[in-house]
């Protein structure tokens, strides 16, 4: 019958025939099963396929076996990276698998097999498991990993009763990938290394719990798109910050050969060096990066469109005559005035993410702005960085950083020195944000507007400054206006060309006519060009 067939599972050795077993579930080839894969639903970037009976079973059948779920989607990392992870039984398991508590092997069995046992919950019970797992590499970096429950416990050499749960990553290269930095001002996107993942769970028919139509299988797909949704994100982020590493030891690197040939050395400074990781069996160093010390994460470019100027994914500093600001006689008739030149230098713009908020920037070793103070000519006393850190809450934290250089010594009784040296009452009443969308479609340019923002008044700001810097973060996310707004603009971000100025109000006729600290503009930024930001120490 249904269920002396569905009993597969107890002949499982120790061997790859359970890896094998798994393989051919997934793709519906095992002889004697009478269900199909059918696509339930699509979130978050992921397909739920849910099995389906091909035939009407007796009802006391179909009580002694157990449906499926599988889990397909995209992630763009390494192989290797997604490996370690997946058969990783530490605490850093459960940053993205909701369900585990602890694990540890308990025996190794085999080149390829190993006994396992896992602390798992749900959201009734607790449950421990011992578990057999097994795993096959492919000759082009994929891999399968399939676990299987044991039938007695307290027997390191039981039997496996049935199959779990498994993944199955495979090598991908989607369509959309290309890379046209040939044609100048096209849109580049870096081939990174993509995988097809697969995680099907709950195909036993006894053991951990069955499924049961209803509120019970849609928690399962629940917890699948999950847990799938934290691995892509963190394999991923693994990528960023393994690239980062790399880019910054190169940086680092360069910058001590610079403070080296004019007697000074970094490491007497307080600066420290890092080194790529050698845990990952590979390193990602774009030979574009090594300019990274002027131009920061983002790449420096120009819009509108100029022969051989890439004018997508990157920076530029527009005129500031674009923005109006309070003239002389402002306080008598209301009159604005082109800014005209601003007191700062935009030199760089970090766009990075991160699974926390990222604070205080500007103060990390390995970051563009100590390196900037670091390079030659910057370490002087007359160099002085103000950064504007715009932070952006969410289930990845992004953060754009503008980095501006102050040439001239800041006079400590001029307004912009009085906010440098004032206290947080006084920044928050005086600096000022002009937004304007200079490309994008009608609906962002009325969400986002043009008129001046007093940022401390709207949003919680933080400022962090030392003798060759200042930072001010903005948390977006303290605001549930702007969250939303942002959050909007985010969806049409490819299409954009932002542009942004930051000034101090003018409110005296001694501190008339208003001038600009810096002006920014961002055009056609790619969310997925965010980088790990630099290490806090």
């Amino acid at each position: 019958d249904y269920y002396s067939a569905c009993r597969f599972y107890t002949i499982m050795k120790f061997d790859n025939e359970l890896v094998e077993t798994f393989k051919a579930f997934v793709g519906k080839t095992l002889p004697g099963r009478r269900y199909c894969w059918r696509l339930s639903r699509y979130q978050k970037n992921v397909k739920i396929y849910e099995e389906v009976q091909l035939e009407r079973l007796p009802a006391c059948q179909r009580e002694q076996s157990s449906l499926g779920i599988k889990a397909v989607g995209l992630i763009y990392s390494h192989p290797d990276v997604i490996f370690d992870h997946l058969m990783s039984l530490d605490k850093s398991r459960s940053t993205w698998d909701s369900e585990f508590i602890d694990g540890s092997v308990v025996e190794r069995v085999g080149e390829f097999d190993e006994l396992v046992e896992i602390k798992m919950k749900n959201p009734f019970t607790i449950q421990n498991f011992r578990l057999k797992r097994s795993w096959i590499r492919d000759r082009d970096g994929g891999f399968t990993i399939a676990l299987a429950n044991v039938v007695d416990a307290n027997s390191s050499t039981g039997e496996p009763e049935g199959l779990f749960a498994g993944w199955k990553v495979s090598r991908y290269t989607p369509s959309r990938m290309h890379d046209g930095s040939a044609l100048p001002g096209s849109p580049r996107t870096l081939a990174r290394p993509c995988c097809l993942v697969t995680e099907v769970s709950r195909i036993y028919p006894c053991g951990r719990q069955k499924i049961k139509f209803g509120k019970m299988a849609d928690l399962e797909e629940e917890l699948l798109v999950s847990r799938l949704s934290a691995l892509k994100q963190f394999c991923e982020y693994t990528m960023d910050m393994e690239a980062n590493r790399t880019r910054s030891a190169v940086d680092i690197t360069a910058a001590e050969m610079v403070a080296h040939e004019h007697g000074d050395s970094a490491t007497n400074k307080g600066y420290r060096c890092y080194a790529p990781s050698s845990g990952c069996a590979f390193n990602l160093c774009d030979s574009q990066d090594k300019n990274s010390v002027q131009e920061g994460s983002l790449g420096k470019g120009k819009w509108p469109f100029e022969a051989g100027i890439k004018s997508t994914n990157c920076w530029c500093s527009p005129d500031g005559d674009g923005f109006r600001v309070r003239g002389l006689n402002y306080l008598h008739d209301g009159k604005k005035v082109p800014a005209g030149q601003p007191l700062a230098k935009l030199f760089a713009v970090d766009w990075f993410v991160d699974y926390k908020r990222m604070d205080d920037v500007c103060s990390r070793p390995a970051g563009t702005c100590q390196r900037y103070l670091l390079g030659t000519k910057r370490g002087s006393n007359t160099s002085f960085v103000f950064a504007v850190n715009i932070q952006v809450p969410g289930a990845r934290h992004f953060s754009i950083i503008y980095y501006y250089v102050l040439a001239a010594p800041v006079d400590a009784d001029s307004l912009l020195g009085r906010f440098i040296h004032g206290n947080d009452h006084f920044r928050n009443s005086r600096l000022k944000l002009i937004p304007r969308v200079a490309l994008g479609p009608w609906v962002v340019q009325r969400a986002v507007g043009t008129k001046p923002l007093i940022v401390g008044r709207a949003l919680k700001v933080t400022y962090h400054s030392s003798q060759h810097y200042m930072e001010v973060d903005i948390d977006i996310g303290s605001s549930t206006v702007a969250n939303n707004i942002v959050r909007f603009v985010l969806g049409y971000v490819r299409t954009l060309v932002v542009d942004m100025c930051f000034l101090i109000e003018g409110k005296r006729v001694d501190e008339l006519p208003e001038r600009l600290i810096g002006t920014s503009r961002v055009a056609h930024l790619e969310p997925e060009s965010a980088v790990a930001p630099p290490p806090v120490a």
